[in-house]
């Protein structure tokens, strides 16, 4: 599940054969992202889902409420600065 912000990302990922909807997919069951979902509530729905949904995200707040809560996330910014940095190394 991506948030509204990589919409066009988990189109790209359906594209590719990769079960991956918005969070307003899966949590209002609409495209329209122009009312946003609290990351609270974004959160609940990862604790409920019991880890069968892994959040892409690129938000800051909504990344810490996923690592405290140690839910499955991924943080955009992170896997970057890892490929760049673990290419520095090499």
């Amino acid at each position: 599940m991506t948030d509204a912000s990589l919409a066009d990302m988990a189109h790209e990922l359906q594209q590719k054969g990769i079960d991956c909807q918005t969070c307003h997919q899966l949590m209002r069951n609409t495209e329209d992202s122009r009312i946003p979902i609290p990351d609270g509530e974004i959160a609940q729905f990862l604790r409920e889902a019991q880890g069968s949904i892994s959040l892409i995200e690129m938000d800051h707040d909504l990344a810490e409420h996923c690592k405290f809560g140690k839910l499955a996330h991924i943080r955009v910014q992170d896997v970057v600065a890892d490929y760049i940095l673990g290419n520095q190394a090499r």
